[in-house]
């Protein structure tokens, strides 16, 4: 499909909006409870059910109505409309996504669980790999989001900011759907869902495939296919069994052609996990749950060198790794006032790769933790959040993460908050333990990373001040975050020359990573939602930071200083809805890469419109994702190409 040919659709679905005969069902799904309803509790900030006024922090809440208008085809691209938040294509439609920067290909300074399960990837630097997050936008019910440090109840990782998806539950997902997506640039997505609920027990099948061909100016195409089940089953009134699993399968062009050491190629990258979980409802305000999870991943990545003798230089960079997680949590009211959350959480992290470590025996890290937190409400107009964590591995002496935050609401419609925590980032295995050798026949041509150890844990103390504000009558939210952060004992990479050790040539140079920097970063962000009538929205966020680094001049350019967004949707009453986003980057460098990226800007148009087929229910979207000026991907000389697409979905 051609630009011209979906600038044509575009065209031909705007003159049916003006002439449609309206109807009242609102077939998109937007529905006017949605727009004037209650604000949903959100759980991210404490792991207690609070009200938005009492929760500690900034928190935003993406709900479907939010994703419905975004026009954003993958999950990734729904951060770029956050504040504070940066998107990027590292390669093979590899998405990173960052909060305050401070992240390479890897999420590794942000904690992201999918239905209570931290999807935290222990291989490499640790983070999130995005690209086995086949998580369809339509299946997602909301994501809550909160901006700013918060091991005090999610542990390590959570040290500039976490996020919380949540898919729909089994028994919103009963019947059938279906989705077809086909583009320019070889964008060809297919998801199937399949529900049904019966004697206490729902449950719902997905499977799918997303294609693209990826950035230009590089062999960057992608195929991705997945599998993806939830169930829940009512033992009594007071009791839930959850199960849920999936299988993602990726074959992800890395590589540039032309060039020897890095030649273009597929890496194929596979994750699956399990997950069981009991609820247990006591009484009204008096909850626990426990859980079980296990993820594995594997990634194959191997190529040849030729060599000027004429033979090859094989290059395997095979990996597998496993994380098994057991969480038990619980949450009590003590009283109208108070009300209390605590659990733990065991986890056993297992690493196998001969390219990293230089031996085939799987690298071992058991980790544990504890955490508690309260609310105190003394008066109509006061809360106070109060919580501690605890944790420690293998490798890392007892850490603790603290949190102390004031809320004041002077009237129903204002809200301040302040607030001070500290929280933590573990080393990864690599990072600790990183002995990456490329060699042949037992000699050692080059090494990449050699570590010595012994790294501390990164550390962060934040403070807070949150405004939130509502004008009813005129459709108006503010969410505003002013921030102060203290950063030290950063690992960063660092240039060292290898002492003598069997095995090595003299003068051997390698990579160390060490807690070699410091950085602060003072800055402000905010989030204006309008609504001027129950069918039109608007959402504007804005970043605005001053970093300093201690003595990392690279580093300070992985803060960004400036970030923007706008979206704009509007439903019509004969089902029609259309809407735009414009989203724009100031220039940053990812970690890991050598030169900066330059400014951003990104601009998405979408046009749907619903219709009655029988008893199905059917929606029929074209959207259009247009970089503005010079745009570049994540690093140098790599850009993100024009696309449009045309969507087609049936529902019954």
């Amino acid at each position: 499909m051609n630009t011209a040919r979906c600038l044509h659709v575009l065209a031909a679905l705007v003159f049916f909006a003006g002439t449609a005969a309206q109807a009242r069902t609102l077939l998109l799904g937007f529905s006017e409870d949605e727009f004037l309803g209650e604000i949903p509790l959100v759980y991210a900030s404490s792991r207690l059910p609070q009200h938005p006024r009492d929760a500690a922090g900034a928190v935003s809440i993406l709900d479907r109505q939010f994703i419905r208008a975004s026009g954003a085809r993958t999950l990734a691209e729904l951060f770029r409309l956050v504040p504070g938040f940066q998107v990027g294509l590292s390669s093979g439609g590899r998405p990173v996504v960052a909060y305050h920067g401070l992240s390479g290909q890897a999420s590794q300074r942000m904690q992201v669980y999918v239905d209570g399960r931290s999807v935290y990837a222990p291989y490499l630097f640790g983070g999130v790999d995005w690209s086995t997050l086949n998580v369809p936008l339509d299946e997602i019910e909301r994501i809550e989001i909160h901006r700013g440090a918060n091991s005090v109840s999610y542990g390590a990782n959570a040290f500039l900011g976490v996020i919380h998806i949540h898919t729909r539950a089994a028994a919103q997902s009963v019947g059938f759907r279906a989705q077809v997506v086909q583009g320019e640039g070889g964008i060809a997505d297919r998801h199937v869902r399949w529900g049904q609920g019966r004697n206490g027990l729902q449950w719902r099948i997905a499977a799918g495939r997303h294609a693209d061909d990826g950035l230009l100016g590089r062999a960057d195409a992608y195929r991705s296919e997945y599998v993806d089940f939830r169930s829940e089953y009512q033992l009594s009134p007071s009791q839930q069994v959850s199960l849920l699993g999936g299988v993602t399968r990726n074959r992800l062009g890395i590589g540039y052609e032309g060039v020897v050491a890095d030649p273009a190629r597929t890496e194929e990258v596979s994750s699956a996990f399990l997950q069981l979980r009991h609820r247990q409802t006591v009484d009204v305000g008096n909850e626990w749950q426990a859980g079980l999870s296990i993820t594995s991943d594997r990634g194959e990545d191997r190529f040849d060198v030729p060599l000027l003798d004429g033979r090859a230089l094989v290059i395997d960079g095979q990996r597998r790794s496993g994380r098994l997680s057991l969480e038990y949590q619980h949450f009590k009211d003590f009283g109208p006032r108070l009300r209390g959350s605590w659990g733990a959480e065991y986890r056993r992290d297992r690493l196998e790769s001969q390219q990293h470590f230089n031996t085939r025996k799987a690298q071992l890290n058991d980790a544990w933790r504890v955490h508690a937190g309260s609310e105190w409400r003394p008066s109509a107009e006061w809360t106070l959040n109060v919580g501690g964590l605890l944790e420690r591995d293998r490798l890392v002496p007892m850490q603790f993460a603290g949190r102390v935050a004031l809320n004041w609401k002077p009237d129903q419609h204002n809200t301040f908050k302040l607030g001070y925590s500290s929280a933590f980032r573990m080393p990864s295995l690599l990072e600790q333990k990183a002995d990456w050798r490329i060699g042949d026949g037992g000699r050692v041509i080059d090494v990449r990373y050699l570590s010595s150890g012994r790294l501390k844990a990164e550390h962060i103390r934040s403070v807070d001040l949150v405004y939130t504000g509502t004008w009813e009558r005129e459709g108006l939210t503010l969410d505003a975050r002013l921030f102060h952060e203290e950063m030290e004992r950063l690992i960063t990479g660092e240039l060292y020359r290898v002492p003598m050790l069997a095995g090595l040539p003299r003068g051997t140079v390698a990579y160390d990573l060490r807690n070699n920097a410091s950085a602060r970063n003072i800055g402000f962000e905010y989030e204006l939602k309008w609504r001027p009538q129950p069918r039109t929205l608007v959402v504007w966020s804005q970043y605005i930071a001053d970093p300093e680094v201690s003595r990392n001049v690279t580093l300070v350019e992985a803060i960004p200083e400036k970030s923007r967004s706008l979206l704009l949707s509007h439903e019509f009453a004969n089902d029609w809805r259309t809407s735009g986003s414009y989203s724009e980057l100031a220039p940053m460098r990812w970690l890991g890469e050598a030169t900066p990226a330059g400014k951003q800007r990104l601009l998405t148009l979408s046009l749907a419109r619903a219709f009655v087929l029988g008893g199905s229910k059917a929606v029929i979207t074209a959207a259009l994702n247009r970089p503005i000026g010079v745009f570049y991907e994540f690093r140098e000389l790599q850009h993100h190409p024009e696309r449009a697409w045309l969507s087609v979905e049936i529902e019954y």
